[in-house]
């Protein structure tokens, strides 16, 4: 979107710049859990993990609700910078299918969110033991996720500064 409005709206390159960064951080954070449970290769294996590894899955909802567009993250702060370009670029419609598009993929993240909270372990007693550079990839996507949390709140913060000027 930003790049149709180039042009025409002053928002256009600083909502590219935040929507690329956010999302960056939003999809590195969600590598970094698959990297952390690489013996987890379907939605369904990841059932009951919200229990049993608590920090991680809620790395996991962090990027997943952040792919989404959800406040407080960076890809809304993001997606909401790049719709007001649009619009202010003079294409309500693109503005529109962003919402539109945000909502739609509530179903396909919700489907990955919704087993990692449900009961059970299909693996029982926690199926593999992961390898030890599963930790590493643990903290990274904690890091990540908690980075997109600040930096959702920081740069919304940071655009209305920059929109009462």
């Amino acid at each position: 979107m930003p790049v149709v409005v180039a042009g025409r709206s002053d928002l256009a390159l600083p909502s590219l710049l935040l929507y690329l960064t956010a999302y960056t951080v939003t999809n590195l954070a969600a590598f970094a859990v698959t990297c952390a449970l690489p013996q987890r290769r379907t939605l369904g294996s990841y059932r009951g993990l919200g229990t049993r590894r608590p920090l991680l899955i809620a790395a996991l909802v962090v990027a997943l609700l952040g792919f989404v567009g959800t406040p407080p993250t960076a890809v809304f702060v993001g997606k909401l910078t790049t719709a007001t370009a649009a619009w202010d670029g003079g294409h309500p419609w693109l503005a529109i299918a962003v919402l539109l598009n945000s909502v739609l993929s509530l179903f396909y993240y919700l489907r990955w969110i919704a087993p990692a909270y449900g009961r059970g372990d299909p693996e029982g007693n926690g199926g593999p033991r992961a390898p030890r550079s599963a930790s590493a990839s643990s903290a990274t996507a904690v890091v990540l996720a908690t980075s997109t949390l600040v930096l959702g709140a920081g740069a919304g913060l940071g655009w209305d500064l920059l929109a009462l000027r």
